[in-house]
């Protein structure tokens, strides 16, 4: 597309700027803001007005078109364009266009070595669509369990009820009843912040405490979702704007002339964003369980092992002992595990400066960060940020057939 303007009564010709659509079947946030931030840095004029008004754009002609595609309509009506088509996420099973979507698996490893950090509950894992992405977060999690030698339960309503098509009521009342017979405590990965925040309602509703009852892990890390939770819901953060920006990067590629890959782009994690539901620690010793749910809930704070053996009315080296045979490391490497982590959240995604992130992260100052930081990633906290950003911009991401 080329842009005319009026300069000094004549009219200028500009260099060509790309018209690229933005079909949003569902929308998602997250999508868009990966999309625009590529769209700012090569110029693109980006019409994503579909977002507002639900209906599929008219009388358009675009070079491109970057698409999320649920409906067998509008499949039928992207066929008619003849541009490169990208499409994201993978709702529906083929397409033929090439495909960047979030590495699904990893959600489920990732939320399974979270949960496997509260101890000892019982595990299980709450399927609610029968979808290749719902089935490859699943397949993830069950074999980090596995290899972790654990057994899952399923909530698995697709195989419970194949060929029926319950009533909302009838079905949520099903699941309230597969919740009520697990062991406690347990620990439930959902196959996304929705069934999460569907989890910990109905949990709620039969008289479970969330965590120390059910604790519970989303997938998506999807703001909508995450507020309508009773309980803030942790969830595993899937990279959506790496999904949206590596999905322009690739239409952008054909746009120039490469040929479309041979597989699908997968974009990694960013990592699990903790947050109430999943608070809580399962061991024999209820001492010991309610320091490390204080350390992980206080740890910015001017926490010491003495403060901590008081609280729990153990001697210092009972609890140290204590402490290590529950959690496999010491009070000391479960508070600076803590702190880090929040340390390089605030890195990620904050401008503030090195001084002000150790402040909040509770490490007092930036030398201290800087020495811890340097122990566990083998480079400052600056060069942290540095690569972060880049990937951000750029996200990493691997080819699968």
């Amino acid at each position: 597309m080329t842009i005319q303007v009026a300069s000094g009564g004549r009219h200028a010709m500009l260099m060509d700027v790309q018209s690229i659509l933005f079909i949003t079947d569902p929308y998602i946030e997250h999508l868009l803001e990966g999309v625009v931030d590529f769209a700012r840095e090569h110029r693109w004029a980006l019409n994503a007005m579909m977002r507002r008004s639900g209906r599929f754009p008219e009388g358009v002609r675009p070079d491109g078109i970057i698409a999320t595609i649920e409906h067998d309509d509008t499949a039928r009506r992207l066929a008619r364009f003849r541009c490169p088509v990208v499409q994201i996420l993978r709702i529906r099973k083929s397409t033929g266009y090439p495909m960047v979507i979030p590495d699904y698996d990893a959600l489920g490893v990732t939320a399974a070595r979270h949960l496997l950090t509260l101890g000892r509950p019982h595990f299980a894992f709450y399927r609610r669509f029968d979808a290749a992405d719902s089935n490859a977060v699943r397949d993830g999690f069950l074999r980090t369990m596995r290899d972790a030698g654990c057994v899952v339960s399923m909530l698995d309503f697709p195989l419970g009820m194949a060929r029926k098509d319950p009533s909302e009521k009838i079905w949520e009342l099903r699941l309230a009843k597969g919740l009520s017979a697990l062991p406690r405590p347990c620990a439930i990965m959902a196959e996304d912040d929705r069934c999460g925040a569907q989890l910990i309602r109905l949990a709620l509703d039969v008289g479970l405490r969330v965590p120390q009852d059910v604790a519970v892990a989303g997938c998506d890390n999807h703001q909508p979702d995450i507020n309508l939770s009773a309980v803030p819901l942790t969830s595993v953060d899937s990279n959506l704007r790496g999904v949206g920006y590596a999905a322009a990067h690739l239409l952008q590629q054909l746009l120039s002339g490469a040929a479309a890959p041979g597989a699908t782009i997968v974009i990694t994690p960013h990592g699990v964003i903790e947050r109430e539901s999943t608070a809580a620690f399962v061991c024999a010793d209820t001492r010991i369980a309610a320091t490390v749910c204080r350390i992980r809930r206080d740890f910015a704070g001017p926490i010491t092992v003495s403060m901590l053996a008081r609280e729990a009315t153990m001697s210092v080296r009972a609890l140290q002992a204590g402490f290590k045979a529950a959690t496999g490391h010491s009070l000391r490497d479960e508070l600076i595990r803590c702190r880090l982590d929040r340390a390089e959240q605030l890195l990620e995604n904050t401008d503030l400066k090195i001084q002000a992130v150790a402040i909040e992260c509770g490490l007092g100052d930036a030398k201290s960060l800087t020495r811890f930081f340097h122990q566990r990633h083998h480079q400052t906290p600056n060069t942290f940020r540095t690569l972060v950003s880049g990937k951000r911009r750029k996200p990493s991401r691997s080819f699968i057939a």
